[in-house]
């Protein structure tokens, strides 16, 4: 009932996360023209779809992203599991390098987009994993922990280790730690 009622109040999700140079938004089942609308209200030059490929913006081919001016990127950052080493650089690689402003956005706008904005805070404005995990809160932004541990299962992860670089760490060491916890094979980047 309450996810019903929140998705009455905020249908789109949409919040700021370091105005003007980012922003988050439930891409949900809105349409395409819709989204292209939002595109350019916000004057956004990089969109991270960070659903699976098959659910992706890309995959479905209904929005020009390359005519509004938006570099658009496919990111897979899960949030039921620890998130694939492979897509984790990548999507840090992004955020270190595209251009603003960019918006993170997902189907709903609240667990991998809310796991990539806490990143967001943590790794490009420095912030503490506390009040970068902020963005992962059930208020205003729907996300249930139930379902979607990834995102917790990371900070705990680096909480433990207390990376000093967390992209180099990313590279380097977390590969290993992926593994050894999810049984899961490597995909080489």
């Amino acid at each position: 009932m309450l996810s019903g009622i929140y998705r009455h109040l905020f249908k789109s999700n949409l919040h700021p996360l370091d105005p003007p140079a980012a922003w988050r938004i439930a891409r949900g089942s809105k349409s395409p023209q819709w989204f292209s609308r939002v595109l350019s209200d916000l004057k956004i030059r990089t969109a991270i779809d960070l659903r699976r490929r098959e659910s992706s913006d890309a995959y479905q081919g209904e929005i020009d992203f390359e005519s509004l001016g938006v570099e658009y990127h496919n990111v897979h950052l899960r949030s039921s599991r620890l998130p694939r080493p492979e897509a984790l650089a990548l999507f840090l690689d992004l955020l270190s390098d595209s251009p603003r402003p960019l918006l993170l956005y997902c189907k709903r706008g609240k667990d991998k987009t809310g796991f990539g904005s806490a990143l967001y805070r943590h790794y490009q404005l420095g912030h503490d994993l506390e009040s970068s995990w902020m963005e992962l809160r059930r208020i205003p932004y729907g996300h249930r922990i139930r379902g979607h541990e990834g995102p917790h299962d990371f900070r705990s992860l680096i909480e433990r280790e207390k990376p000093v670089d967390l992209r180099r760490w990313v590279e380097d060491e977390y590969p290993e730690h992926f593994q050894a916890i999810t049984g899961e094979e490597l995909t080489l980047r």
